[in-house]
Protein backbone atom coordinates (compact mmCIF):
# COMPACT_ATOMS: atom_id res chain seq x y z
CA UNK A 1 0.00 0.00 0.00
CA UNK A 2 2.45 2.37 1.26
CA UNK A 3 4.68 1.21 -2.35
CA UNK A 4 1.63 1.96 -4.50
CA UNK A 5 1.69 5.73 -2.46
CA UNK A 6 5.39 6.32 -2.93
CA UNK A 7 4.88 5.32 -6.71
CA UNK A 8 2.11 7.70 -7.03
CA UNK A 9 3.57 10.07 -4.95
CA UNK A 10 6.35 9.56 -7.41
CA UNK A 11 4.82 9.56 -10.86
CA UNK A 12 2.65 12.64 -10.16
CA UNK A 13 6.37 14.30 -9.13
CA UNK A 14 8.09 13.17 -12.03
CA UNK A 15 5.04 14.17 -14.14
CA UNK A 16 4.84 17.94 -12.45
CA UNK A 17 8.82 17.70 -13.30
CA UNK A 18 7.62 17.43 -16.88
CA UNK A 19 5.62 19.68 -16.92
CA UNK A 20 7.37 21.92 -15.71
CA UNK A 21 10.37 21.31 -17.73
CA UNK A 22 8.00 22.24 -20.80
CA UNK A 23 6.64 25.08 -19.04
CA UNK A 24 10.78 26.32 -19.22
CA UNK A 25 11.00 25.14 -22.31
CA UNK A 26 7.73 26.83 -23.60
CA UNK A 27 8.83 29.82 -21.87
CA UNK A 28 12.28 30.12 -23.05
CA UNK A 29 11.37 29.68 -26.45
CA UNK A 30 8.96 32.92 -25.85
CA UNK A 31 11.80 34.58 -24.46
CA UNK A 32 13.94 33.93 -26.91
CA UNK A 33 10.94 35.12 -30.09
CA UNK A 34 10.53 38.12 -27.92
CA UNK A 35 13.92 39.15 -28.23
CA UNK A 36 14.38 38.29 -31.98
CA UNK A 37 11.54 40.40 -32.27
CA UNK A 38 13.02 43.37 -29.92
CA UNK A 39 16.44 42.61 -31.78
CA UNK A 40 14.85 43.38 -34.86
CA UNK A 41 12.55 46.37 -33.65
CA UNK A 42 15.82 47.89 -32.33
CA UNK A 43 17.98 46.53 -35.84
CA UNK A 44 15.30 48.37 -37.96
CA UNK A 45 14.50 51.84 -35.99
CA UNK A 46 18.46 51.99 -36.19
CA UNK A 47 18.90 51.28 -40.02
CA UNK A 48 16.12 53.55 -40.52
CA UNK A 49 17.59 56.35 -38.65
CA UNK A 50 21.13 55.66 -40.77
CA UNK A 51 19.14 55.27 -44.08
CA UNK A 52 17.32 58.94 -43.33
CA UNK A 53 20.69 59.90 -42.92
CA UNK A 54 22.80 58.08 -45.83
CA UNK A 55 19.83 59.34 -47.84
CA UNK A 56 20.01 63.09 -47.51
CA UNK A 57 23.88 62.14 -47.66
CA UNK A 58 23.98 60.37 -51.13
CA UNK A 59 21.22 62.36 -52.80
CA UNK A 60 23.01 65.68 -52.08
CA UNK A 61 25.85 63.81 -52.88
CA UNK A 62 23.85 62.92 -56.42
CA UNK A 63 23.62 66.99 -56.31
CA UNK A 64 26.95 67.26 -56.17
CA UNK A 65 27.79 65.43 -58.90
CA UNK A 66 24.87 67.07 -60.99
CA UNK A 67 26.46 70.40 -60.48
CA UNK A 68 30.18 68.90 -60.95
CA UNK A 69 29.43 67.54 -64.36
CA UNK A 70 27.40 70.91 -64.93
CA UNK A 71 30.33 72.52 -64.17
CA UNK A 72 33.26 71.41 -65.65
CA UNK A 73 31.38 69.32 -68.35
CA UNK A 74 31.82 65.75 -69.26
CA UNK A 75 34.35 66.25 -72.49
CA UNK A 76 37.20 68.55 -72.85
CA UNK A 77 39.47 67.24 -69.71
CA UNK A 78 38.69 69.03 -66.84
CA UNK A 79 36.14 66.91 -65.80
CA UNK A 80 38.17 63.54 -66.04
CA UNK A 81 41.29 65.44 -64.89
CA UNK A 82 39.28 66.63 -61.73
CA UNK A 83 37.91 63.10 -60.85
CA UNK A 84 41.11 61.20 -61.60
CA UNK A 85 42.70 63.76 -59.16
CA UNK A 86 39.94 63.82 -56.34
CA UNK A 87 40.08 59.71 -56.60
CA UNK A 88 44.04 59.02 -55.82
CA UNK A 89 43.31 60.07 -51.97
CA UNK A 90 40.57 57.71 -52.03
CA UNK A 91 42.81 54.84 -53.75
CA UNK A 92 45.47 55.33 -51.78
CA UNK A 93 43.99 55.35 -48.35
CA UNK A 94 42.01 52.71 -49.53
CA UNK A 95 45.00 50.54 -50.44
CA UNK A 96 47.46 51.12 -47.87
CA UNK A 97 45.01 51.64 -44.52
CA UNK A 98 40.97 52.33 -45.53
CA UNK A 99 40.65 48.72 -45.81
CA UNK A 100 42.30 47.88 -42.67
CA UNK A 101 40.05 50.15 -40.72
CA UNK A 102 36.92 49.17 -42.02
CA UNK A 103 37.64 45.65 -41.78
CA UNK A 104 39.18 45.22 -38.43
CA UNK A 105 38.23 48.42 -36.19
CA UNK A 106 34.50 47.78 -35.50
CA UNK A 107 34.66 44.24 -34.26
CA UNK A 108 38.38 44.86 -32.17
CA UNK A 109 36.48 48.38 -30.59
CA UNK A 110 33.43 45.83 -29.68
CA UNK A 111 35.58 43.82 -28.36
CA UNK A 112 37.59 46.31 -26.11
CA UNK A 113 33.83 47.03 -25.27
CA UNK A 114 32.79 44.22 -23.83
CA UNK A 115 35.94 44.05 -21.57
CA UNK A 116 36.35 47.74 -20.91
CA UNK A 117 39.20 48.11 -22.46
CA UNK A 118 39.76 51.97 -23.07
CA UNK A 119 43.45 51.65 -23.29
CA UNK A 120 43.56 49.58 -25.82
CA UNK A 121 41.13 51.55 -28.01
CA UNK A 122 43.67 54.25 -27.23
CA UNK A 123 46.81 52.81 -28.13
CA UNK A 124 44.60 52.08 -31.62
CA UNK A 125 43.83 55.69 -32.08
CA UNK A 126 47.07 56.68 -31.35
CA UNK A 127 49.15 54.42 -33.80
CA UNK A 128 46.68 54.38 -36.28
CA UNK A 129 46.55 58.44 -36.66
CA UNK A 130 50.56 58.26 -36.18
CA UNK A 131 50.68 56.16 -39.65
CA UNK A 132 47.72 58.30 -41.06
CA UNK A 133 49.92 61.59 -40.68
CA UNK A 134 53.25 59.64 -42.17
CA UNK A 135 51.25 58.20 -45.20
CA UNK A 136 49.60 61.52 -46.53
CA UNK A 137 52.70 63.31 -46.46
CA UNK A 138 54.19 60.56 -48.47
CA UNK A 139 51.08 60.91 -50.46
CA UNK A 140 51.41 64.68 -50.84
CA UNK A 141 55.34 64.17 -51.99
CA UNK A 142 54.67 61.17 -54.28
CA UNK A 143 51.50 62.93 -56.42
CA UNK A 144 52.83 63.31 -60.00
CA UNK A 145 53.59 59.45 -60.06
CA UNK A 146 50.41 59.05 -58.65
CA UNK A 147 48.26 61.11 -61.36
CA UNK A 148 50.78 59.73 -64.26
CA UNK A 149 49.93 56.38 -63.38
CA UNK A 150 46.23 57.03 -64.39
CA UNK A 151 46.81 59.17 -67.97
CA UNK A 152 50.00 58.06 -69.23
CA UNK A 153 47.74 56.22 -71.92
CA UNK A 154 45.75 59.29 -73.04
CA UNK A 155 46.80 61.19 -76.55
CA UNK A 156 46.69 64.71 -74.17
CA UNK A 157 48.68 63.06 -70.94
CA UNK A 158 50.96 65.88 -70.96
CA UNK A 159 48.07 68.37 -71.24
CA UNK A 160 46.45 67.39 -68.20
CA UNK A 161 49.12 66.75 -65.98
CA UNK A 162 49.53 70.26 -66.05
CA UNK A 163 45.98 70.81 -63.87
CA UNK A 164 46.06 67.12 -62.74
CA UNK A 165 49.28 67.18 -60.58
CA UNK A 166 48.94 70.28 -58.90
CA UNK A 167 45.03 69.19 -58.06
CA UNK A 168 46.55 66.04 -56.24
CA UNK A 169 48.21 67.26 -54.43
CA UNK A 170 45.73 69.91 -52.78
CA UNK A 171 43.31 66.59 -52.58
CA UNK A 172 46.37 63.99 -50.98
CA UNK A 173 45.77 65.66 -47.70
CA UNK A 174 42.17 64.28 -47.20
CA UNK A 175 44.01 61.16 -46.77
CA UNK A 176 44.70 62.10 -43.33
CA UNK A 177 41.29 63.11 -42.48
CA UNK A 178 39.19 59.79 -44.33
CA UNK A 179 41.19 58.37 -41.94
CA UNK A 180 39.80 60.40 -38.86
CA UNK A 181 36.48 59.80 -40.10
CA UNK A 182 37.01 56.46 -40.18
CA UNK A 183 38.58 56.05 -36.26
CA UNK A 184 35.80 58.20 -35.65
CA UNK A 185 32.86 56.32 -37.20
CA UNK A 186 34.36 52.58 -35.70
CA UNK A 187 34.23 54.27 -32.30
CA UNK A 188 30.36 55.78 -32.47
CA UNK A 189 29.40 52.65 -34.58
CA UNK A 190 30.90 50.03 -31.88
CA UNK A 191 29.02 52.03 -29.07
CA UNK A 192 25.51 51.65 -31.29
CA UNK A 193 25.78 55.49 -32.17
CA UNK A 194 25.06 55.90 -35.44
CA UNK A 195 23.16 58.87 -36.53
CA UNK A 196 26.31 61.33 -36.91
CA UNK A 197 28.68 59.55 -39.36
CA UNK A 198 25.72 59.17 -41.66
CA UNK A 199 24.85 62.58 -41.64
CA UNK A 200 28.27 63.91 -41.66
CA UNK A 201 28.99 63.48 -45.34
CA UNK A 202 25.90 65.97 -46.39
CA UNK A 203 27.81 68.72 -44.92
CA UNK A 204 31.23 67.92 -47.76
CA UNK A 205 28.78 67.73 -50.45
CA UNK A 206 26.78 70.98 -49.27
CA UNK A 207 30.37 72.79 -49.01
CA UNK A 208 31.47 71.38 -52.42
CA UNK A 209 28.46 72.56 -54.42
CA UNK A 210 29.21 76.22 -52.71
CA UNK A 211 32.85 75.87 -54.21
CA UNK A 212 31.81 74.42 -57.55
CA UNK A 213 28.94 77.06 -58.22
CA UNK A 214 31.25 79.86 -57.04
CA UNK A 215 34.23 79.03 -59.56
CA UNK A 216 32.74 79.90 -63.32
CA UNK A 217 31.31 83.13 -61.30
CA UNK A 218 35.10 83.53 -60.35
CA UNK A 219 36.20 82.65 -63.17
CA UNK A 220 33.49 85.08 -65.31
CA UNK A 221 32.98 82.32 -68.60
CA UNK A 222 32.33 78.77 -68.61
CA UNK A 223 35.58 76.62 -66.88
CA UNK A 224 37.53 74.74 -69.68
CA UNK A 225 41.23 73.02 -68.66
CA UNK A 226 42.88 75.57 -70.57
CA UNK A 227 41.54 77.93 -68.49
CA UNK A 228 42.47 76.44 -65.37
CA UNK A 229 45.73 75.43 -66.46
CA UNK A 230 46.49 79.30 -66.97
CA UNK A 231 44.37 80.95 -63.61
CA UNK A 232 46.17 79.67 -60.30
CA UNK A 233 43.38 81.04 -58.51
CA UNK A 234 40.99 78.83 -59.96
CA UNK A 235 43.13 75.42 -59.46
CA UNK A 236 43.32 76.35 -55.93
CA UNK A 237 39.83 77.59 -55.36
CA UNK A 238 39.08 73.92 -56.81
CA UNK A 239 41.80 71.91 -54.51
CA UNK A 240 41.55 73.25 -51.66
CA UNK A 241 37.91 73.64 -51.84
CA UNK A 242 37.35 70.03 -52.17
CA UNK A 243 39.55 68.97 -49.65
CA UNK A 244 37.96 71.49 -47.21
CA UNK A 245 34.81 69.44 -47.12
CA UNK A 246 36.70 66.68 -46.05
CA UNK A 247 37.75 68.18 -43.24
CA UNK A 248 34.53 69.76 -41.74
CA UNK A 249 32.71 66.57 -42.53
CA UNK A 250 35.60 64.88 -40.07
CA UNK A 251 35.20 67.71 -37.39
CA UNK A 252 31.91 67.06 -37.29
CA UNK A 253 32.00 63.83 -35.66
CA UNK A 254 34.38 65.12 -32.38
CA UNK A 255 31.02 66.69 -30.91
CA UNK A 256 29.46 62.75 -31.49
CA UNK A 257 32.44 61.29 -29.63
CA UNK A 258 32.02 63.19 -26.40
CA UNK A 259 28.30 62.78 -26.23
CA UNK A 260 29.10 58.62 -26.99
CA UNK A 261 31.43 58.57 -23.93
CA UNK A 262 34.95 58.32 -25.46
CA UNK A 263 37.95 59.63 -23.99
CA UNK A 264 41.02 59.01 -25.91
CA UNK A 265 44.76 59.18 -24.11
CA UNK A 266 47.49 59.64 -26.24
CA UNK A 267 48.83 56.12 -25.66
CA UNK A 268 51.44 55.47 -28.63
CA UNK A 269 52.10 51.87 -27.47
CA UNK A 270 53.07 49.74 -30.66
CA UNK A 271 52.96 47.18 -28.88
CA UNK A 272 49.98 46.76 -27.21
CA UNK A 273 47.78 43.59 -27.64
CA UNK A 274 44.76 45.69 -29.23
CA UNK A 275 47.57 47.57 -31.83
CA UNK A 276 49.21 43.60 -32.77
CA UNK A 277 46.08 41.89 -33.19
CA UNK A 278 44.53 45.18 -36.24
CA UNK A 279 48.43 44.49 -37.11
CA UNK A 280 47.82 40.58 -37.74
CA UNK A 281 44.44 41.35 -39.44
CA UNK A 282 45.69 43.88 -41.44
CA UNK A 283 48.27 41.77 -43.94
CA UNK A 284 45.33 40.04 -45.55
CA UNK A 285 43.28 43.12 -45.87
CA UNK A 286 46.24 44.91 -47.03
CA UNK A 287 46.28 42.63 -50.32
CA UNK A 288 41.96 42.65 -50.19
CA UNK A 289 41.93 46.64 -51.18
CA UNK A 290 45.81 46.12 -52.97
CA UNK A 291 43.51 43.81 -55.63
CA UNK A 292 40.68 46.27 -55.81
CA UNK A 293 42.97 49.52 -56.89
CA UNK A 294 44.32 47.14 -59.82
CA UNK A 295 41.25 46.32 -60.36
CA UNK A 296 40.97 49.83 -61.00
CA UNK A 297 43.82 51.23 -62.32
CA UNK A 298 42.98 48.97 -65.57
CA UNK A 299 39.28 49.77 -65.53
CA UNK A 300 40.28 53.29 -65.59
CA UNK A 301 42.66 52.96 -68.66
CA UNK A 302 40.14 51.04 -70.09
CA UNK A 303 37.72 53.67 -69.98
CA UNK A 304 39.90 56.33 -70.89
CA UNK A 305 40.33 54.80 -74.19
CA UNK A 306 37.18 56.82 -75.40
CA UNK A 307 36.94 60.87 -73.80
CA UNK A 308 34.05 61.18 -71.14
CA UNK A 309 33.49 57.56 -70.91
CA UNK A 310 35.32 57.80 -67.29
CA UNK A 311 32.85 60.55 -66.25
CA UNK A 312 30.16 58.66 -67.29
CA UNK A 313 31.58 55.95 -65.61
CA UNK A 314 32.13 57.23 -62.38
CA UNK A 315 29.21 59.56 -62.82
CA UNK A 316 26.92 56.45 -62.42
CA UNK A 317 29.02 54.76 -60.11
CA UNK A 318 28.02 57.30 -57.62
CA UNK A 319 24.66 57.29 -58.41
CA UNK A 320 24.49 53.61 -58.37
CA UNK A 321 26.02 53.93 -54.86
CA UNK A 322 22.55 55.56 -53.50
CA UNK A 323 20.39 52.75 -52.44
CA UNK A 324 23.47 50.93 -51.73
CA UNK A 325 24.31 53.39 -49.76
CA UNK A 326 20.73 54.17 -48.35
CA UNK A 327 19.58 50.16 -47.80
CA UNK A 328 22.61 47.90 -47.37
CA UNK A 329 24.86 50.08 -45.49
CA UNK A 330 22.48 51.38 -43.45
CA UNK A 331 21.81 47.65 -42.60
CA UNK A 332 25.39 46.85 -42.40
CA UNK A 333 26.19 49.95 -40.53
CA UNK A 334 24.03 48.58 -37.35
CA UNK A 335 24.25 44.85 -38.06
CA UNK A 336 28.30 44.16 -37.41
CA UNK A 337 28.64 45.17 -34.11
CA UNK A 338 25.70 42.94 -33.21
CA UNK A 339 27.42 39.81 -35.45
CA UNK A 340 30.99 41.22 -33.71
CA UNK A 341 29.71 40.88 -30.19
CA UNK A 342 27.94 37.31 -31.05
CA UNK A 343 31.39 36.38 -32.41
CA UNK A 344 33.32 37.67 -29.69
CA UNK A 345 31.12 35.68 -26.90
CA UNK A 346 31.83 32.33 -29.60
CA UNK A 347 28.20 32.49 -29.64
CA UNK A 348 27.87 31.12 -33.41
CA UNK A 349 24.17 30.62 -33.08
CA UNK A 350 23.28 33.91 -32.45
CA UNK A 351 25.57 35.13 -35.26
CA UNK A 352 23.79 32.80 -37.57
CA UNK A 353 20.07 33.70 -36.62
CA UNK A 354 21.47 38.17 -36.76
CA UNK A 355 23.52 37.22 -39.95
CA UNK A 356 20.17 35.46 -41.64
CA UNK A 357 17.57 38.42 -40.58
CA UNK A 358 20.10 40.99 -41.89
CA UNK A 359 20.40 38.76 -45.17
CA UNK A 360 16.41 38.36 -45.56
CA UNK A 361 16.09 42.55 -44.52
CA UNK A 362 18.74 43.17 -47.25
CA UNK A 363 16.86 41.39 -50.19
CA UNK A 364 13.72 42.40 -49.20
CA UNK A 365 15.14 46.12 -50.03
CA UNK A 366 17.88 45.76 -52.16
CA UNK A 367 15.84 43.59 -55.29
CA UNK A 368 13.33 45.94 -55.68
CA UNK A 369 15.68 49.17 -55.83
CA UNK A 370 17.98 47.09 -58.06
CA UNK A 371 14.86 46.33 -60.18
CA UNK A 372 13.53 49.70 -60.32
CA UNK A 373 16.92 51.40 -60.54
CA UNK A 374 17.28 49.04 -64.07
CA UNK A 375 13.83 50.78 -65.42
CA UNK A 376 14.25 54.30 -64.16
CA UNK A 377 18.30 54.69 -65.11
CA UNK A 378 17.79 56.84 -68.36
CA UNK A 379 15.50 59.25 -66.93
CA UNK A 380 16.53 59.86 -63.58
CA UNK A 381 19.95 60.62 -65.42
CA UNK A 382 18.22 63.04 -67.79
CA UNK A 383 16.04 64.77 -65.35
CA UNK A 384 18.78 65.18 -62.82
CA UNK A 385 22.15 65.57 -64.88
CA UNK A 386 21.14 67.50 -68.23
CA UNK A 387 22.39 70.76 -67.34
CA UNK A 388 25.07 73.01 -68.79
CA UNK A 389 27.84 71.41 -70.86
CA UNK A 390 26.37 68.18 -69.71
CA UNK A 391 24.01 68.00 -73.10
CA UNK A 392 21.17 65.10 -73.48
CA UNK A 393 23.80 62.63 -75.38
CA UNK A 394 26.24 62.73 -72.12
CA UNK A 395 23.06 62.01 -69.90
CA UNK A 396 21.75 59.12 -71.91
CA UNK A 397 24.81 57.80 -72.00
CA UNK A 398 25.29 57.91 -68.11
CA UNK A 399 21.84 56.72 -67.70
CA UNK A 400 22.68 53.31 -70.04
CA UNK A 401 26.08 52.60 -67.82
CA UNK A 402 23.95 53.19 -64.54
CA UNK A 403 21.51 50.84 -65.83
CA UNK A 404 24.30 48.24 -66.11
CA UNK A 405 24.99 48.67 -62.66
CA UNK A 406 22.18 48.53 -61.73
CA UNK A 407 21.93 44.85 -62.46
CA UNK A 408 24.15 44.23 -60.11
CA UNK A 409 22.97 46.11 -57.03
CA UNK A 410 21.89 43.07 -55.20
CA UNK A 411 25.16 40.87 -55.39
CA UNK A 412 27.24 43.74 -54.64
CA UNK A 413 25.09 44.47 -51.54
CA UNK A 414 25.32 41.06 -50.46
CA UNK A 415 28.76 40.33 -51.15
CA UNK A 416 29.86 43.21 -49.40
CA UNK A 417 27.19 42.52 -46.38
CA UNK A 418 28.89 38.54 -46.42
CA UNK A 419 32.56 39.78 -46.60
CA UNK A 420 31.52 41.79 -42.91
CA UNK A 421 30.31 38.81 -41.34
CA UNK A 422 33.92 36.95 -41.81
CA UNK A 423 35.12 40.21 -40.48
CA UNK A 424 33.01 40.19 -37.47
CA UNK A 425 34.10 36.70 -36.94
CA UNK A 426 38.10 38.37 -37.36
CA UNK A 427 39.02 36.59 -40.53
CA UNK A 428 40.30 38.70 -43.64
CA UNK A 429 42.17 35.81 -44.62
CA UNK A 430 38.96 34.28 -46.53
CA UNK A 431 37.93 38.02 -48.04
CA UNK A 432 41.00 38.35 -49.81
CA UNK A 433 40.98 35.03 -51.79
CA UNK A 434 37.24 35.30 -52.45
CA UNK A 435 38.08 39.22 -53.40
CA UNK A 436 40.81 37.92 -55.57
CA UNK A 437 38.50 35.53 -57.87
CA UNK A 438 36.15 38.75 -58.04
CA UNK A 439 38.63 40.98 -59.33
CA UNK A 440 39.89 38.62 -61.80
CA UNK A 441 36.56 37.70 -63.44
CA UNK A 442 36.13 41.42 -63.32
CA UNK A 443 39.25 42.61 -65.43
CA UNK A 444 38.80 39.51 -67.50
CA UNK A 445 35.21 40.54 -68.11
CA UNK A 446 36.01 44.12 -68.66
CA UNK A 447 38.84 43.37 -71.50
CA UNK A 448 35.80 41.13 -73.15
CA UNK A 449 33.21 43.82 -73.03
CA UNK A 450 35.04 47.47 -73.28
CA UNK A 451 35.39 46.87 -76.81
CA UNK A 452 31.69 45.55 -77.89
CA UNK A 453 29.73 48.15 -75.10
CA UNK A 454 32.67 50.52 -74.12
CA UNK A 455 31.70 52.44 -70.62
CA UNK A 456 28.51 50.32 -70.70
CA UNK A 457 30.54 47.24 -71.35
CA UNK A 458 32.63 47.74 -67.83
CA UNK A 459 29.57 48.44 -65.75
CA UNK A 460 28.04 45.08 -66.93
CA UNK A 461 31.64 43.66 -65.95
CA UNK A 462 31.41 44.90 -62.29
CA UNK A 463 27.97 43.94 -61.95
CA UNK A 464 28.25 40.14 -63.19
CA UNK A 465 31.72 39.87 -61.24
CA UNK A 466 29.72 40.77 -58.47
CA UNK A 467 26.83 38.84 -58.39
CA UNK A 468 29.19 35.88 -58.98
CA UNK A 469 31.29 36.57 -55.58
CA UNK A 470 27.92 36.88 -53.59
CA UNK A 471 26.86 33.55 -54.40
CA UNK A 472 30.83 32.45 -53.76
CA UNK A 473 31.01 34.39 -50.65
CA UNK A 474 27.24 32.70 -48.68
CA UNK A 475 28.72 29.37 -49.41
CA UNK A 476 31.97 29.84 -48.19
CA UNK A 477 30.55 31.60 -44.95
CA UNK A 478 27.92 28.76 -44.68
CA UNK A 479 30.31 25.90 -44.26
CA UNK A 480 32.22 28.27 -41.44
CA UNK A 481 29.19 28.91 -39.44
CA UNK A 482 27.10 26.07 -39.91
CA UNK A 483 25.21 27.56 -42.34
CA UNK A 484 23.15 30.17 -42.90
CA UNK A 485 19.60 29.36 -42.16
CA UNK A 486 18.52 29.91 -45.68
CA UNK A 487 15.27 27.18 -45.36
CA UNK A 488 13.89 29.53 -43.07
CA UNK A 489 15.06 32.39 -44.81
CA UNK A 490 13.22 31.37 -48.33
CA UNK A 491 10.12 32.39 -47.67
CA UNK A 492 10.75 35.89 -47.31
CA UNK A 493 12.83 35.89 -50.38
CA UNK A 494 10.75 34.28 -52.58
CA UNK A 495 7.87 36.94 -51.56
CA UNK A 496 10.19 39.89 -51.77
CA UNK A 497 11.27 38.43 -55.37
CA UNK A 498 7.15 38.02 -56.37
CA UNK A 499 6.77 41.49 -54.85
CA UNK A 500 9.28 42.96 -57.01
CA UNK A 501 8.16 41.29 -60.34
CA UNK A 502 4.15 42.50 -59.50
CA UNK A 503 6.70 46.07 -59.03
CA UNK A 504 8.62 45.93 -62.20
CA UNK A 505 5.30 45.42 -64.31
CA UNK A 506 3.67 48.23 -62.48
CA UNK A 507 6.57 50.70 -63.17
CA UNK A 508 6.90 49.28 -66.64
CA UNK A 509 3.43 50.28 -67.59
CA UNK A 510 3.73 53.51 -66.14
CA UNK A 511 7.03 54.67 -68.45
CA UNK A 512 5.18 52.95 -71.51
CA UNK A 513 2.35 55.20 -71.14
CA UNK A 514 4.12 58.32 -70.38
CA UNK A 515 6.99 57.71 -73.07
CA UNK A 516 7.18 59.47 -76.75
CA UNK A 517 5.99 62.73 -78.35
CA UNK A 518 3.68 64.69 -75.93
CA UNK A 519 4.27 62.43 -72.81
CA UNK A 520 5.91 63.24 -69.51
CA UNK A 521 9.58 65.00 -69.13
CA UNK A 522 12.12 62.76 -67.96
CA UNK A 523 11.38 63.89 -64.15
CA UNK A 524 7.68 63.92 -64.17
CA UNK A 525 8.59 59.86 -65.68
CA UNK A 526 10.98 59.31 -62.88
CA UNK A 527 8.86 60.50 -60.23
CA UNK A 528 5.73 58.68 -61.74
CA UNK A 529 7.89 55.68 -61.58
CA UNK A 530 9.17 56.12 -57.98
CA UNK A 531 6.08 56.59 -56.67
CA UNK A 532 4.36 53.97 -58.38
CA UNK A 533 6.74 51.47 -57.34
CA UNK A 534 6.87 52.15 -53.62
CA UNK A 535 3.38 51.55 -53.26
CA UNK A 536 2.62 48.63 -55.48
CA UNK A 537 5.76 46.90 -53.88
CA UNK A 538 4.47 47.95 -50.07
CA UNK A 539 0.96 46.52 -50.98
CA UNK A 540 2.61 43.62 -52.79
CA UNK A 541 4.80 42.95 -49.77
CA UNK A 542 1.76 43.07 -47.29
CA UNK A 543 -0.64 41.05 -49.90
CA UNK A 544 2.41 38.07 -50.13
CA UNK A 545 2.87 38.16 -46.01
CA UNK A 546 5.98 38.99 -46.09
CA UNK A 547 6.73 37.93 -42.91
CA UNK A 548 8.85 40.19 -41.75
CA UNK A 549 7.03 43.18 -43.09
CA UNK A 550 4.21 41.56 -41.81
CA UNK A 551 5.59 41.70 -38.10
CA UNK A 552 6.41 45.47 -38.04
CA UNK A 553 2.98 46.03 -39.74
CA UNK A 554 1.55 44.70 -36.93
CA UNK A 555 3.36 45.87 -34.09
CA UNK A 556 2.69 49.28 -35.39
CA UNK A 557 -0.72 48.71 -35.46
CA UNK A 558 -0.32 47.38 -31.60
CA UNK A 559 1.23 50.59 -30.39
CA UNK A 560 -1.80 52.85 -31.67
CA UNK A 561 -4.58 50.81 -30.50
CA UNK A 562 -6.00 52.32 -26.79
CA UNK A 563 -5.52 50.01 -24.24
CA UNK A 564 -8.48 47.98 -23.26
Amino acid sequence: MNDDRNGTVDATVDATSRVGEGLAVTEAGVLAEQDLQSATSRLVRSSALVGVGTALSRVSGMVRVGVLVAVLGRTGGLADTYLIANTSPNVIYDLLLGGILSATLVPVFVDQLERDDDEGASAVVTVTVSVLVALTVAAVLAAPWIFRLYTFSRDDAARVADVGIPLTRLFMPQVLFYGLTALATAVLNARRTFAAPAFAPLLNNVLLCSVLLALPRVAGEPLTLDLVREDTTLLVLLGAGTTAGIVAMTLVLWPALRRAGFRMRWNPDWRHPSVRKVGSLSGWTLCYFATNQVTLVIVTILAGRRDGDWTAYITAFVFFHLPHGLFAVSLMTTFVPDLSAFASRKDLAGYRERFALGLRLLVLVVLPASVGYALLARPLVLSLLQRGQFDSGDAALTGDVLAAFALGLLGFSVNVFTIRGFYALQDTRTPFFLNLVENGLHVLLALALVGIWFAEGLALAFSAAATVAAVASLGVLGRRIGGLGLRDSLPTMVRAAAATAVMAAAVWVVLGLTDGPGGAGPLIRTLLGVVTGSIVYAGATLAFRVPEVTELANRRRSRHQPAR
